[in-house]
């Protein structure tokens, strides 16, 4: 697949979108559904960690497109550690247009 739904740090002009900046692909305003759940990774920071659920909140973020996540996705797990698992979800851009993406959603076992 090569799609990803990002939220948080790694969105556009966030902490951490250093780590997918350099990546060639299409970004376009997205969202999903699901809750989000504040879990504390670091001393004096928390990140937002997604469960999934259609019948929950609506989440906005964004939608990259791009090939070349088939090279980053071994980095990407690296990096979302052992709190987050990919899993795919469905996203829908602005005209309601729904599509499945993966998703860095916090891992069951941490609830």
């Amino acid at each position: 697949m090569n799609k990803l739904f990002v939220y948080g740090t790694l969105m556009p002009n966030n902490k951490n979108f250093f780590i997918l900046k350099n990546i060639l692909g299409n970004w376009q305003k997205a969202f999903t559904f699901g809750s989000v759940k504040k879990i504390k990774l670091e001393k004096d920071f928390e990140y937002d960690a997604i469960i999934p659920n259609t019948k929950a909140d609506k989440i906005n973020g964004y939608l990259l497109t791009s090939f070349g996540l088939k090279y980053l996705w071994k980095k990407l797990d690296c990096y979302e550690g052992k709190h987050y698992q990919r899993t795919i979800t469905d996203v829908y851009l602005k005209n309601n247009q729904k599509t499945e993406a993966y998703i860095y959603s916090l891992k069951i076992a941490e609830l």
